[in-house]
């Protein structure tokens, strides 16, 4: 544009005696004189005197939209400061959501009105079941249509999400604005809960009942193929979701964590086997920290027996033929799965296995989780003799224990015979079940499948 009438180009000659600080103040002041103007109508102008340098501090400086802040706040940080942003990917979708509700406005404009209307939409956002595909693709998506169609046949989210998910999610963003002085705060207070929003649910352990019924299927006893484990037939297949269902069963240990399980985990002692989920062993050395487990808590690290059950049954067969393969992983099958919500998983594949059993089985009941064997061993560990100490150490809860005292191997060899030892009535029950089908298998009457590693099965493809 045409400098303003007040800073008209000198010669040539004079450009170098020119003051930037008074051309820029100049040109801010022609640009609010016009701005005044066009606002009153009026067409008369009044040359004024130039903004002083103080006027022009004052003069607030755009920040970025809601979206730009959010991928900083989400972008890869520096290799130094890492540990410092563990855990803001899962918090992507519900600022996405406060992107697309209050429309991407500058972050430093976000007023207490703004946040209120937040605030009130977070208990609106419907259960992903029962919606359509294109209605799931995102929390606004979601809440656009419990808007559009109403509730019926849908359901909201529990108090548990809206609190532990949507409001940690948005303080941990907020605060981080207001750390690096994108917002200028205060940090806002959510606390609308809608009464129609579920409360959570206790899980509770498997029955006898429904644990026996599981491990009379198929998949267990003699199925009709590796694509058909469900299904009555004449074939043994060990694959991983009959490895996986059992270790859940007999450790307590978490889906996501029999997931990530890698071969070199399974350790012995000598005399007793384990599963090694520490961060690292102690007693080699130090290691780096960009090589140290990614764990839910720090009470995650921890020593998990492994029942004799498991070794009787062959895991580790299993282990050899994996390692043999050139596997990494003790379920090469299993991927980190990135789910709508920003979190990932890597227990989608028993997850989606363990949906259809409940249809098979007919399990009506609410609260039964694949989380019911973390409370089914709870329960066979609390009516032993085990320490509460050792309990809590084997399942990875947080203790009352300092974590820089005590033994750092976790649990001597007495308490690893003890937990070994390990079988109340309904164990014997499962023994049974399970070793007369392998029995079956090694005498025959079962014909035994080993399922192809990943790498034998894409050789096997590019021969074929």
């Amino acid at each position: 544009r045409p400098l303003p009438r007040s800073v008209e180009a000198p010669p040539s000659s004079q450009i170098s005696a020119i003051d930037p600080l008074q051309l820029i103040r100049s040109l801010v002041a022609e640009s609010l004189q016009t701005h005044a103007r066009s606002n009153q109508g009026s067409h008369t102008f009044q040359p004024q005197v130039a903004i002083v340098p103080e006027t022009v501090a004052a003069v607030p400086a755009a920040g970025p939209i809601m979206s730009v802040a959010r991928d900083l706040y989400l972008a890869p940080p520096d290799r130094k400061k890492a540990h410092l942003s563990k855990g803001r990917s899962e918090t992507a979708a519900i600022v996405q959501f406060a992107i697309d509700l209050l429309n991407d406005p500058p972050l430093h404009s976000v007023s207490k009105d703004d946040w209120d209307k937040l605030d009130l939409a977070l208990p609106d956002i419907p259960h992903p079941r029962n919606l359509p595909d294109d209605a799931g693709s995102s929390l606004y998506a979601r809440y656009c249509y419990a808007q559009k169609h109403g509730w019926d046949g849908i359901s909201r989210v529990t108090e548990t999400t809206i609190k532990g998910r949507y409001r940690y999610g948005l303080y941990k963003f907020i605060d981080w604005a207001i750390d690096k002085k994108l917002y200028p705060g205060p940090r806002p207070t959510f606390v609308c809960i809608d009464p129609q929003n579920l409360a959570a649910l206790p899980r509770d352990a498997f029955e006898d009942a429904e644990l026996l019924d599981l491990l009379r299927l198929p998949l267990f006893t003699g199925c009709a193929g590796p694509h058909r484990i469900w299904t009555p037939g004449r074939y043994f297949v060990q694959n991983h979701l009959y490895w996986a269902y059992l270790i859940l069963i007999l450790t307590g240990m978490r889906p996501g964590e029999v997931g990530q399980i890698k071969c070199v985990d399974i350790q012995t002692d000598g005399e007793y086997y384990y599963f090694d989920l520490r961060p690292f062993d102690a007693r080699k050395g130090r290691v780096a920290i960009e090589d140290l487990r990614n764990l839910k808590t720090n009470s995650s690290g921890r020593v998990v027996p492994i029942h004799p059950l498991l070794i009787e049954l062959g895991l580790l067969d299993r282990l050899l033929y994996l390692m043999n393969a050139g596997e990494e992983r003790l379920f090469p099958e299993w991927k980190e799965f990135a789910r709508g919500d920003g979190t990932t998983r890597w227990s989608q594949p028993i997850t989606k296995s363990w949906q259809y059993v409940k249809k098979v089985l007919k399990i009506v009941r609410a609260d039964l989780t694949l989380y019911a064997t973390r409370h089914l061993m709870a329960d066979w560990l609390d009516n032993s003799t085990v320490a509460k100490r050792t309990r809590d150490r084997i399942l990875g809860h947080v203790t009352d224990v300092p974590g820089g005292y005590g033994r750092k191997g976790s649990i001597n060899a007495d308490q690893m015979a003890a937990i070994t030892a390990l079988e109340p009535e309904i164990v014997k029950q499962m023994r049974e079940i399970l070793m007369a089908a392998k029995d079956r298998a090694n005498e025959g009457a079962l014909t035994i499948l080993k399922p192809l590693s990943k790498k034998r099965a894409s050789a096997a493809q590019k021969s074929a």
